[in-house]
């Protein structure tokens, strides 16, 4: 994960994700012109000075190459695959394969495009998050006809190596949740 600053602070959102965009087209030249998967997602820094971007790639990049393709401010890394600790400093423990620690950075990334949705937040027909081009998420889905069943087809859905990832949320455990009931899934 890729951390992207602005030196001087950027307030305008669609400036930022045009300045982005570009930053992948450089990204995916330094790369020979090569397609590659990435995802990101804007954030407002919590102290007032504008916009910063979290930039997810599943390959290494030296850092100074980043920094000269970014230009606008400061970049920091972290690689969830290799560190012991989050972005934060919090524990995370050795990975023991590379796919753990794209995990690790999906349930990372997973946060922030959860955030603020509201067109005061994002804007008016704007997005929470932005994926590359030509990598769409895989849409895995079933009807269920029963809580059990829907257990079922999540099981079925998961890889047997995969299922101590699996996390749960079912609405019917929150005692204030006063909406339609909802459970989900994520791994």
């Amino acid at each position: 994960m890729w951390v992207l600053t602005f030196a001087d602070g950027h307030y305008d959102r669609r400036t930022v994700m045009t300045e982005v965009s570009e930053f992948a087209r450089r990204l995916r030249t330094f790369r020979n012109g090569s397609s590659f998967a990435y995802w990101y997602s804007p954030e407002l820094h919590p102290l007032g000075h504008g916009w910063h971007v979290n930039f997810f790639i599943s390959f290494r990049v030296p850092h100074a190459e980043i920094e000269a393709l970014w230009n606008h401010g400061f970049v920091w890394v972290t690689d969830f695959a290799s560190s012991m600790g989050g972005p934060k400093g919090e524990p995370l423990g050795l990975c023991r394969t590379p796919r753990e620690g794209l995990r690790r950075a999906a349930h990372y990334g997973c946060k922030y495009s959860q955030k603020d949705w509201s067109p005061e937040h994002v804007g008016a027909q704007n997005h929470r998050y932005e994926l590359a081009q030509g990598f769409p998420p895989q849409k895995v889905g079933g009807w269920a006809r029963d809580p059990r069943h829907a257990e079922e087809l999540v099981a079925d859905l998961i890889p047997l190596e995969d299922r101590r990832f699996l996390q749960h949320w079912d609405s019917n455990d929150m005692a204030d949740w006063k909406r339609p009931p909802v459970r989900t899934w994520r791994w």
